[in-house]
């Protein structure tokens, strides 16, 4: 199981996830067959997410046979810990005991 999660500044994933992807590419087409949940949170709504979670996919794309089975949309966070009060924390936890 693959997990990516980033918050989400100015439409778009941090630094931290966005290096790991790009470090991946002299060996993404080892990382095969994998199950995928992508995890986004801004304080803004759900729409705020979507250049990001569409950045995840098209990573996810690349990878050979991987199957991205949920997205969890944290919005309406900002503060850290904030998220654990949501329905997108319950999701997310759902989404870990499917995979």
């Amino acid at each position: 199981v693959l997990v990516l999660a980033t918050p989400v500044y100015f439409y778009s994933m941090d630094g931290q996830l966005k290096t790991l992807i790009d470090r991946t590419l002299p060996r993404y087409t080892e990382i095969r067959d994998k199950e995928v949940c992508l995890i986004a949170t801004a304080a803004a709504g759900r729409g705020a997410m979507e250049r990001t979670i569409d950045a995840m996919r098209g990573f996810t794309d690349c990878l050979p046979g991987a199957q991205v089975k949920g997205t969890v949309y944290g919005s309406g966070v900002y503060q850290k810990g904030e998220v654990m009060d949501t329905k997108a924390f319950q999701e997310a936890y759902q989404l870990g005991r499917k995979v």
